[in-house]
């Protein structure tokens, strides 16, 4: 028997949520009409801000977590 590995398609994206991307931990800053705004605070204290739309979000999530469980 084969066992089937099936990802969420209807990831949700809130502001506050935290994702993980690229082992990295993104908080959703904010969200805009087609376009969500990421941010982290890097190692030497400063801030990253990423812009991204949802779908591609919702692949880079996905490549996250395919590269965690393999």
């Amino acid at each position: 028997m084969v066992s089937e590995h099936k990802i969420d398609q209807s990831l949700e994206f809130e502001v506050g949520t935290s994702i993980f991307i690229d082992n990295r931990e993104w908080t959703i800053a904010e969200k805009q009409t087609g376009l969500i705004k990421l941010q982290r605070d890097s190692i030497d204290g400063t801030s990253k801000i990423m812009d991204a739309t949802e779908a591609e979000l919702q692949e880079l999530v996905k490549k996250s977590q395919y590269q965690l469980e393999n």
